[in-house]
């Protein structure tokens, strides 16, 4: 209720955030309403990609690639890759951090993608690996080979060359 009586952006988007996290049945509506009310507004169309990346649930890793294909997201915007891409990376750790290695991998081919357009976005989001020696040991082996596979990108950034082997260290 609070979702369609907000009169403001930032209530809504906090009554989002509760749908998005706490009610799956309600999600999908009310995401489709909200992007479709604030399309418009680069910034706030940022912040709806973030939360999407944020929702700690199995489906995650699909959901946030199936968002790289979606008509707001474009890999040549900054903003939006930090939204979408860096949300998922830094503050999604349970999806982030999947036993199978998948989040690691997508985050490891976004960096190799966006690095030669790109250089301090793509080492910005190697930032979500920095702890990555904390993991238990299959993460840990996941995150150490996402690593090793980015440092061995022919013609990587000083940007990135730098925080992958300060990481590898």
């Amino acid at each position: 209720a609070h979702f369609d009586t907000a009169d403001n952006m930032t209530d809504r988007f906090f009554a989002l955030a509760v749908l998005a996290h706490a009610a799956p049945q309600a999600r999908e509506p009310a995401l489709a309403a909200f992007h479709e009310r604030f399309r418009d507004d680069p910034l706030v169309v940022d912040k709806w990609l973030a939360l999407q990346a944020q929702i700690a649930e199995p489906e995650a890793l699909e959901r946030v690639r199936g968002l790289t294909r979606h008509p707001a997201f474009a890999w040549t915007n900054p903003n939006r890759v930090r939204a979408l891409i860096g949300s998922f990376a830094g503050l999604n750790p349970t999806q982030f951090h999947r036993a199978d290695g998948a989040g690691h991998a997508l985050l490891a081919d976004a960096v190799i993608d966006i690095d030669g357009r790109n250089p301090q976005l793509a080492a910005r989001l190697l930032a979500a690996f920095k702890s990555w020696r904390s993991l238990e040991p299959v993460r840990r082996a996941s995150a150490e080979a996402a690593l090793r596979r980015v440092a061995t990108k022919p013609g990587l950034s000083p940007d990135a060359s730098d925080i992958v082997g300060r990481s590898l260290e």
